[in-house]
């Protein structure tokens, strides 16, 4: 089975999961822009038994207003993956910033998210559908 190994930008802390994602997704919410530095997040979305190895110390914060914790690396900071403290998404997953794969073989966005919030220079690739607000139920 494929390993999949997303790591922080100094390299101290790691998580390895198994197998492909189950969702890969990009959003241009205000919060995934402040939450990657970037003009939107990619993130790979996980079952949380396809986690099989953590590697280093982490620093796990939640904004005061949600039920995510946020899982960093607790040297660089980076955000590497988080998860819901609640069943807010039926208890059973976990999301790792696509950005801290180095694996050109991750499966590429299946869409994107809050769109009307992006910058009018980000697109997505062709094909990908694309979405103003929050994914469709």
């Amino acid at each position: 089975m494929t390993q999949r190994v997303a790591r922080c930008f100094c390299g101290d802390y790691s998580v390895t999961l198994e197998g492909d994602p189950m969702l890969v997704s990009s959003c241009c919410c205000t919060r995934c822009q402040r939450r990657t530095g970037s003009f939107f997040g990619v993130t790979a979305y996980f079952r949380p038994g396809q986690m099989v190895a953590q590697s280093g110390a982490e620093k796990a914060f939640r904004l005061d207003d949600a039920t995510t914790r946020f899982r960093q690396c607790a040297r660089c900071g980076t955000p590497v993956w988080y998860a819901p403290d609640d069943e807010s998404w039926g208890g059973d997953i976990l999301g790792v910033s696509g950005g801290c794969f180095a694996d050109h073989t991750l499966p590429g966005p299946h869409r994107m998210t809050h769109a009307a919030t992006g910058h009018p220079f980000v697109t997505s690739p062709k094909g990908v559908p694309v979405y103003p607000d929050g994914p469709p139920e």
